[in-house]
């Protein structure tokens, strides 16, 4: 079966190195928070304002707005030079989707962008989807991955990324269960956002398969944020895929407590589940949603994952097929429909 990008489907073979989880154009203001420390003023967004960034995130609204399709195809396209082929999208509804202008952008590119469909967390729902029930949002599921999204014509490669708040609320539940259901019903694989106060990704990889899916089939997110071997451990156990997915990001959130891990620290994540023997059952990405993200501002850029950590990750391993299996064949079972 063929995977579906924003320029038609694919054949599985045609997808290299792929990235699981990026934004190429978002809005995600609702995560703005107001300063503890002032913004320096009069300077602009870009590398001379990475300084504050790093410690004040969430601090500079306009920071957290992936705004001009212009500037993601260009920063898009050192992809390319570093030996990536696709990236998967995840902006869903209420996170500042604009679906129309990816296959633009990928042409432009010339990068293949996979597209996921789902709900995110509640704050984002439109009330519609608050309140519907999970019978209700499975069938508008099915309709997507069948139909594709509005009238786009555009096909999800998957479900996703279908958020999840700490306490995992009970629109969330619904939307939760609502992927699952669809996912069981068509093959595709089910992408779940986790918060980093908490260890839910149990309990909804617990749900998920209550509705039938298949294990191999759920990707369990921000793993990375919340490093428990333990909890790690419980998810790869149970045969689920887990993401360690904001590589290239060190910031905080307004308070040293509350911070991205370190590359370093991902890095010996990764060490550490390949040495439990679950290199099959990791993917890995960057998360890019901001603009402190970007080359062009004093970022990784979207390129850092195929640049450097791959190169890591085959150091570590001592074995280039384990990247292979990490960046190109696990990424290709989970965006192809069985």
């Amino acid at each position: 079966m063929p995977i579906h990008t924003v320029l038609g489907p694919i054949a599985a073979a045609d997808l290299g190195p792929t990235s699981m989880h990026e934004h190429l154009l978002s809005d995600l203001r609702i995560w703005a928070k107001p300063p503890k420390e002032l913004p320096p003023e009069g300077v602009p967004m870009g590398p001379e304002l990475m300084a504050y960034l790093r410690w004040n995130f969430l601090s500079v609204p306009e920071n957290i707005v992936l705004h001009d399709a212009d500037v993601a195809a260009q920063e898009l396209s050192h992809v390319r030079s570093a030996g990536g082929s696709g990236v998967l999208e995840l902006t869903l509804d209420g996170m500042g989707r604009r679906l129309s202008e990816l296959p633009e952008i990928s042409r432009r590119s010339g990068v293949h962008v996979m597209v996921g469909a789902g709900f995110y967390v509640e704050d984002t729902m439109a009330v519609d989807v608050k309140t519907a029930s999970i019978d209700a949002l499975t069938e508008r599921l099915l309709g997507e991955l069948t139909d594709g999204i509005g009238d786009t014509g555009i096909r999800p490669a998957l479900l996703g990324e279908i958020g999840t708040s700490w306490p995992v609320t009970d629109a969330e539940w619904r939307s939760v269960r609502a992927a699952a259901r669809a996912g069981a019903e068509t093959g595709a694989a089910v992408y779940t956002h986790q918060s980093f106060r908490g260890k839910g990704g149990t309990s909804v990889l617990d749900a998920i398969l209550e509705e039938g899916m298949s294990a191999d089939r759920v990707i369990i997110g921000h793993l990375d944020e919340f490093w428990d071997p333990g909890y790690h451990r419980e998810i790869a156990r149970a045969g689920a895929v887990l993401a360690y997915d904001t590589f290239g990001s060190d910031f905080s959130y307004g308070s040293p407590k509350l911070r991205n891990p370190t590359d370093a620290e991902r890095l010996d994540m990764v060490e550490w589940l390949l040495s439990e023997g679950y290199a099959s059952q990791l993917v890995i990405a960057q998360d890019v949603w901001a603009q402190a993200n970007l080359r062009r501002n004093g970022g990784n850029g979207y390129d850092h994952l195929f640049r450097r950590i791959g190169p890591s990750i085959a150091e570590i391993a001592g074995d280039p097929a384990t990247v292979d299996q990490i960046l190109i064949h696990t990424p290709r079972r989970l965006l192809e429909r069985p």
